[in-house]
């Protein structure tokens, strides 16, 4: 792994957030390695100071560089045609309220410094730290906009209490392929965010295909039994599909991916861990009856 992943995970010191609270622990996030690494290092850097500087997450800042020139690389060092202006596409008329950002005069749109700098200040007046959404959307008044700034901080890393930001990256996912009742169910706002967050972080190292369900097409009640399920409140997933080939007990890949989760700390591990492999690890119920075709992630109340 390039020195860039290394530094950025080593810098980002702040609790995930699931289910709009902080957990106070530090939580593997789902990092996609391949998209840090393309981040130019001087461009991290600025993210870095820039969002420490106005404390929020570097990685919506970074996510925000990213859509709008490719973190500089992109087609944006003359006014385009709508006006907007260097890395981060300021309008002629926004710039000047945030130009001196930097605190570095002389102030330039098209410097990467006063650019970021000036980004970072307008999206914390919008309030990115509670409703990044709403201040993205002012960032550039685009809900397709702001779903793709979303979905590339969650490849940097970023998790967030915001369901809706979640449900979004999950279904945009380039590893994830959800059955058709299962993206109806998150769609429809009906999927725990500790299902969605653990689903992030098994996509970072592994392809997930025919994903489903959530809740609809699953029995109410567990099978044998008079106990309701967790899928039918919207708090577990099977995955029958990692990495191209059926999960079977001979899957290497497919058990990679269930170990990974007994790995995740307290408030992501599953409570639940069908498959066809038996784990013993405290505080994690783990079964083989009835899934020996599947893996299936579920968590308690």
């Amino acid at each position: 792994m390039k020195k860039i992943v290394a530094a950025l995970v080593a810098l980002m010191a702040i609790p995930v957030v699931v289910g709009g609270a902080a957990s106070g622990a530090m939580a593997p996030r789902p990092i996609d390695s391949e998209a840090l690494d393309d981040i130019p290092p001087d461009y991290a850097q600025l993210y870095l100071e820039a969002a420490s500087h106005f404390d929020f997450g570097w990685q919506l800042l970074a996510a925000v560089g990213k859509v709008e020139c490719d973190h500089g690389r992109g087609d944006c060092y003359h006014p385009n045609h709508a006006g907007a202006m260097g890395p981060m596409q300021f309008m002629p008329g926004t710039w000047p309220a945030y130009r001196t950002a930097s605190g570095q005069p002389p102030y330039d749109v098209y410097d990467p410094r006063d650019a970021i700098f000036a980004a970072a200040a307008k999206l914390s007046a919008d309030g990115i730290r509670t409703l990044p959404r709403a201040a993205l959307f002012s960032y550039n008044r685009s809900e397709a906009y702001v779903d793709e700034v979303l979905d590339w901080a969650v490849r940097y890393g970023w998790i967030s209490g915001d369901a809706r930001a979640l449900a979004q990256a999950v279904l945009s996912h380039p590893h994830i392929e959800l059955r058709p009742d299962a993206r109806a169910d998150l769609e429809a706002g009906l999927v725990d965010q500790r299902v969605l967050a653990a689903l992030l972080r098994l996509a970072v190292d592994h392809r997930l295909r025919a994903v489903g369900p959530f809740v609809s097409g699953h029995s109410v009640y567990v099978k044998g039994t008079t106990r309701v399920s967790n899928h039918a409140v919207g708090r577990a997933v099977d995955i029958p599909i990692v990495n191209g080939h059926p999960v079977s007990a001979s899957n290497v890949a497919a058990r990679a991916a269930a170990e990974s989760l007994v790995r995740l700390p307290p408030q992501l591990r599953p409570d639940e861990l069908g498959g066809p492999w038996h784990f013993s690890v405290s505080g994690v119920s783990s079964f083989t009856k009835n899934h020996h075709t599947h893996i299936h992630i579920g968590y308690s109340p």
